[in-house]
């Protein structure tokens, strides 16, 4: 999740007419992504639709959730349901992010140390057993 990503969601909002507005992102262990939008709506007559729709349709990020809290009232909405509601997404967000990229690069030199050393280990043992 970026930071600049939330930065520019929580600006979409705001200039949609909405104030105090608060944008959140969280991924679970699982990989589930949930964003949060808290904001108050001056009209008191939004239901937060119109920010859920700014998620789904403007935020580049993976999005398996939105919660929006308006005035103080929590609604949300899963993948499927603004799928459903707002149609197919626009944005695709990046795969690496999804496949953990980073984490599988670290996984692997691990593993390339770990032959390394088993190598020289066995290697070593070679030796003493020629002695």
């Amino acid at each position: 999740m970026s930071v600049a990503e939330m930065e520019k969601l929580e600006v979409r909002v705001v200039d949609a007419g909405y104030t105090d507005v608060g944008v959140g992102h969280t991924t679970e262990i699982g990989g589930y992504d949930t964003v949060t939008v808290t904001a108050t709506d001056p009209s008191a007559t939004g239901d937060g639709i119109d920010i859920a729709r700014l998620v789904w349709h403007t935020y580049p990020e993976e999005v398996d959730e939105v919660v929006v809290t308006l005035n103080g009232t929590s609604r949300f909405a899963t993948r499927e349901e603004m799928a459903q509601e707002f149609g197919p997404r626009g944005l695709q967000p990046d795969p690496d992010e999804d496949t953990d990229l980073g984490d599988v690069l670290e996984w692997l030199a691990v593993v390339v140390v770990i032959l390394v050393v088993l190598v020289k280990v066995l290697s070593f043992l070679a030796r003493l057993g020629r002695r």
